[in-house]
């Protein structure tokens, strides 16, 4: 009897484990990927993103540089400033790229 139990409580420990093992893969990598792959076919494309960062990390170290420099004048065009992986993504990629 105690066998049986616990054999049922492996089993459900298994499936449970299994489930969010999949789960996991299926949000972290299996749909992002899926993502990217509609979004090339459309003609979007962009950087590589990283496997849990994403671009995250490339991101923030162009704001931390464009931030930490002065700007040469005041005018109201300050995207470069404040985003400035989409100025360098959309020169690199095209205006009709993703992040």
């Amino acid at each position: 009897m105690v066998m049986m139990i616990l054999r049922t409580l492996l089993v459900i420990f298994v499936s449970v484990l299994l489930k969010v093992l999949y789960d996991t893969i299926s949000c972290y990598w299996v749909t992002p990927m899926r993502i990217k792959r509609i979004m090339e076919r459309q003609g979007v494309c962009g950087p590589k993103p990283g496997f849990l960062t994403g671009n995250i990390l490339d991101m923030t170290s162009l704001i931390s540089i464009a931030v930490s420099q002065d700007m040469k004048s005041i005018n109201h065009d300050i995207v470069g400033r404040l985003l400035p992986h989409f100025v360098l993504w959309s020169n690199q990629y095209g205006i009709s790229n993703f992040f």
